[in-house]
C-alpha cells in the first residue's frame, strides 16, 4: 500500500499537457460528502434556503469546539486525483503524529489541576513563587484609582534531556504584555543578541588558537531587569491573598514588552563593571584581555558561550558571571541556538542533522530517493500563471521558512534554491511545490553534512572570500549577489540575495556584488582586529 501512496503523491505533480477541461455544473445533492472545513452531517436534512446551525462537536476535545474557519490550504495535496478515503485517513495520522505528546505540558492552571501530575506542577509553582519573592520582583500595594492591572498566567513545561528522559517540572509566571500601552507602559523594546555569523567566526579560530569553550545558562534571565515604568499586575493567578491589592512590578517578568531590553541593559552594565568591553562589530560579544591572552563571552538572551585562551581565564569568566547571577554550567557545549556542535581539540563540526530529519519525517520524505543537486538545471522557474492571490500563510511558506533557517545556519549549498523559491512564497504554483520537494530530497541524501573548522597552521591570511553575481532575472530583471567567506577551512559567513537596483550589464552586476562583499569584509576585519588576530597591513583576498 505504501508504494501505491507514493505513486499517488507524485502523479498529480506532473504537469498535464492535455487540453483544458470543460467547465461542468455539478449539483452536490443531499448525499454529497462535506466540503473542506465542514463536518459530516450524515443523513441530517438541511433546508436549502435557511441552513441549520451545526452544533459544535466537543466529544473528543475537552478544551473547546474545534475551529473550522480559516483552515490553511495544504499545497502538498492540491489537484490530487486520488482522494480516496483510505489515503485521507493515512494523511491525518501522519500530521497528528508530530503534535505535542499528550499530557506532556499544560497550557493553563486549570489543565494542570485537572492532570494526574498536579502535585509535581504545584511544587513547581511554589518554587517559582519563592524565587520571585526572593528576587523582590514586586511589592503589594493598594490599587490606584483609574489603573487597570495587567493579567498573568502560569505556563507549564517539562524539561527533558537528549534521550527524552524527564529532568524536572517547570512552571513560569508570565504577564499578558499585549495589554501594555505603548508610550505609557513601555517605550523601547529592541534587545540585541549575538549574530550567528559572529559565533561561527569565533568557532573557526577556536581550533587554531586552542580556545577552551564552555556554555553557561542564566536562570530566570528576564527576572533580573529593573523596570523604569510603573506597571501594575494582578496577583498571581490562583494564588491571590484576597486583599484586593495589586502587584507593583519592580523587576521585569516574562511577557513584558521591555523585558528583553532591560535584561540586556542589566547584563551590559554588570559585565562592564567587571572590566569586559563589548565589541563595536557585535554588541553582544564581550572581551577581557590580559597581555596577549583573552576571554570572550557571547550572549544569546540567557545562553552564554565563553572562549578562553587558558584554563584560568575560563574559570575567571565563569566566576565573573556567577558572582552576579545564578547560572547553570553546561560544560562543553553540544548545542547552541538549535545547532549541534561536535567539539574536539583540533576540529569543530556544526550541523542541523536532527532538525533536517524531523522535517523529512514530517513531510513523509525520510526514505525518498536522493538527488545530487538542490535545483534542476533544466527547469526555469516562472510565476504562478493561475492568478495573483496573495497568501503567505500556507504550507509552502511554512516549509520554505524552515529551509531558510537551515540555509542561514549551516547549509549554504541550498541558499540559492531557497532564495529563488522565496520570490513565489505568496502565490506558489505546482511547479514551485515540485522544486521545494526536490530540495528536501537533496537534504535527505546530505542530512549529515555540515561545516567543519580545522586547526590550520598559523597564517596572516587566515580568512578569505569569494564573490559573484548572476546577471538578470527572468521575473524582474534584477541580478543576484552571492558571496562566501572561509576561515579554518570552513565557511563562516555567506549571503545570497537580489540586488536592490537593476544592473545594466553583467559588469555592473559584478561590481555591485563586490561592493556588498566588501561590506562583509570590513565587518570581519573589524571583528578579528579587536581580537588581535589580524594585522592591519595584511589585505583580505576576495
Amino acid at each position: 500500500m505504501k508504494n501505491v501512496l507514493v505513486l499517488c503523491n507524485y502523479r498529480f505533480l506532473v504537469p498535464s499537457t492535455s487540453s483544458p477541461p470543460e467547465e461542468l455544473a455539478i449539483d452536490p445533492g443531499e448525499n454529497a460528502p462535506p466540503f473542506e472545513g465542514e463536518e459530516d452531517r450524515g443523513n441530517q436534512s438541511v433546508n436549502p434556503i435557511i441552513p441549520s446551525k451545526r452544533p459544535a462537536d466537543t466529544s473528543n476535545n475537552p478544551i473547546g469546539p474545534r475551529k473550522t474557519r480559516g483552515i490553511q490550504v495544504d499545497y502538498r495535496y492540491l489537484n490530487d486525483p486520488f482522494p480516496d478515503e483510505e489515503e485521507a485517513r493515512i494523511v491525518v495520522v501522519r500530521e497528528e503524529a508530530f503534535a505535542v505528546v499528550p499530557d506532556d505540558e499544560c497550557h493553563s492552571l486549570r489543565e494542570a489541576k485537572a492532570s494526574l501530575e498536579w502535585p509535581e506542577w504545584e511544587s513547581a509553582i511554589h518554587a517559582k513563587l519563592d524565587q520571585l519573592h526572593k528576587m523582590g520582583t514586586w511589592r503589594l500595594v493598594d490599587k490606584p484609582a483609574g489603573i487597570i492591572p495587567i493579567a498573568n498566567k502560569f505556563v507549564f513545561t517539562k524539561k527533558r534531556d537528549k534521550e527524552g528522559q524527564l529532568l524536572k517540572y517547570k512552571a513560569r509566571l508570565i504577564t499578558k504584555g499585549c495589554a501594555q500601552r505603548p508610550g505609557f507602559d513601555y517605550v523601547e523594546t529592541h534587545s540585541p543578541v549575538v549574530h550567528l555569523e559572529t559565533i561561527q567566526a569565533i568557532l573557526a579560530i577556536a581550533p587554531m588558537r586552542k580556545l577552551h569553550i564552555q556554555q553557561l545558562d542564566v536562570k530566570g534571565a528576564y527576572l533580573n531587569g529593573i523596570l523604569k515604568e510603573h506597571i501594575y499586575m494582578k496577583q498571581p493567578e490562583g494564588y491571590s491573598n484576597g486583599s484586593g491589592r495589586v502587584c507593583l512590578l519592580i523587576k521585569t517578568l516574562y511577557g513584558l514588552k521591555q523585558a528583553g531590553r532591560e535584561w540586556n541593559k542589566e547584563l551590559d552594565t554588570k559585565l562592564r563593571k567587571k572590566g569586559y568591553m563589548h565589541l563595536q562589530s557585535d554588541p553582544c560579544v564581550y572581551i577581557w584581555r590580559v597581555a596577549e591572552d583573552f576571554v570572550i563571552i557571547t550572549v544569546w538572551v540567557d545562553d552564554m558561550l565563553t572562549f578562553a585562551m587558558t584554563i584560568e581565564l575560563k574559570y575567571k569568566a565563569k566566576a565573573d558571571v556567577e558572582s552576579k547571577w545564578e547560572i547553570t554550567d553546561l560544560g562543553v557545549p553540544s548545542k547552541i541556538i538549535g545547532i549541534k556542535l561536535t567539539i574536539s581539540p583540533d576540529i569543530i563540526f556544526i550541523s542541523l542533522s536532527k532538525y533536517i530529519e524531523l522535517i523529512l519525517l514530517k513531510e513523509d520524505l525520510g526514505r525518498s530517493n536522493a538527488v545530487s543537486t538542490p535545483l534542476d538545471l533544466n527547469v526555469t522557474l516562472i510565476p504562478n500563471p493561475n492568478g495573483n492571490a496573495s497568501n503567505r500563510s500556507n504550507s509552502f511558506a511554512r516549509l520554505l521558512r524552515e529551509l531558510q533557517y537551515i540555509a542561514n545556519a549551516t547549509r549554504p549549498d541550498i541558499a540559492y534554491a531557497v532564495n529563488r523559491l522565496a520570490s513565489y512564497m505568496a502565490n506558489p504554483s505546482m511547479q514551485h511545490t515540485i522544486v521545494l520537494k526536490r530540495i528536501l530530497r537533496y537534504l535527505s541524501g546530505t542530512r549529515t553534512h555540515g561545516i567543519t573548522y580545522k586547526a590550520l597552521p598559523n597564517s596572516k591570511e587566515f580568512f578569505s572570500g569569494y564573490a559573484d553575481a548572476a546577471y538578470g532575472n527572468v521575473d524582474k530583471s534584477r541580478s543576484t549577489t552571492g558571496y562566501v567567506f572561509l576561515a579554518g577551512d570552513g565557511v563562516i559567513t555567506w549571503c545570497l540575495r537580489k540586488q536592490i537596483s537593476t544592473a545594466l550589464s553583467s559588469t555592473e552586476a559584478e561590481y555591485v556584488a563586490l561592493s556588498e562583499a566588501s561590506h562583509e569584509v570590513y565587518w570581519l576585519r573589524n571583528l578579528y582586529s579587536k581580537l588581535r588576530l589580524l594585522h592591519g597591513e595584511v589585505p583580505t583576498l576576495i
